[in-house]
């Protein structure tokens, strides 16, 4: 098995450390292209953790400057559960995107980001900083209500036993999702996420990933372009189940998928 190199490290303002990963270019391969990885929530992001790995590993053997890290309260970063905010995680994109730049001193950049991670990035380049040349949105999600919703019902169905509990846990996220506490602000936050207020920006062209496109993503699609920003739609080679850690008899990373994150992350996918 080839080690790629990488260099751990904490970065941000003292009261707000952030833990990132920072995967060197190839030195026969390097270019002037820089990719931000954003990750997704709780055990989406368990579910991703190691395709992010290999897809980072991948984008610097071809050249590209990455960088992988974890949001406030979150992984291995600083701060407790109940500190966390999708605002507060939103300006992490722009702290890490910083870091990285200065690291790198790249021409081009890409966020790509997964579930929540690519809605935070759509949300991060709304900011009027730094928007980044390409975003590659891999399922995100755009309507912040229907994923509160299936959030509970994932927690209710998978934290339900029969042989200790006569009846099933509440939808109704409160405090906790699948082992990751949440707060009231945080659950507030997420269901004002709607398609009319998500207005991605970024200066040439936007990859969305999913099974299947729906109504939201068109809705994107066409702020976007009138713009003058190119879209490009891609179905997903496979159907992840995002709120199992364990691969379930599926590929953790389908070589496939990732493949395609690499294409649309170098902007050569067609």
């Amino acid at each position: 098995m080839t080690v790629f190199d990488m260099t751990p490290f904490l970065f941000g303002p003292p009261e707000r450390r952030l833990y990132g990963v920072y995967h060197p270019p190839a030195a026969t391969q390097r270019t002037t292209q820089q990719v931000l990885l954003c990750p997704p929530f709780g055990q989406e992001s368990v579910r991703v953790h190691l395709l992010y790995r290999l897809l980072a590993d991948q984008l610097a053997r071809d050249g590209r400057h990455v960088m992988r890290f974890d949001y406030h309260a979150t992984g291995e970063s600083a701060g407790a559960d109940e500190e966390a905010t999708l605002h507060g995680w939103r300006d992490d994109i722009l702290i890490a995107h910083e870091e990285l730049s200065r690291r790198t001193r790249a021409r081009s950049t890409t966020w790509l980001g997964c579930r929540l991670g690519a809605t935070l990035a759509v949300m991060a380049s709304q900011q009027g900083q730094s928007a980044p040349e390409q975003l590659v949105l891999w399922e995100p999600v755009l309507n912040g209500t229907s994923y509160l919703a299936e959030l509970g019902q994932a927690h209710a169905e998978h934290s339900f036993s029969p042989f200790i509990q006569e009846e099933r846990p509440s939808t109704h996220v409160k405090d906790e999702v699948l082992g990751f506490g949440v707060s009231a602000e945080w659950c507030a936050q997420l269901r004002d996420i709607t398609p009319e207020r998500l207005s991605p920006t970024c200066g040439e062209i936007c990859t969305y990933i999913a099974v299947q496109p729906d109504a939201h993503s068109e809705h994107l699609a066409g702020k976007l372009q009138a713009h003058g920003t190119a879209w490009r739609t891609f179905t997903s080679p496979a159907r992840l189940d995002w709120f199992q850690e364990e691969a379930q008899g599926s590929a953790v990373a389908p070589p496939e998928l990732l493949r395609l994150l690499a294409s649309a992350a170098k902007g050569e996918a067609a």
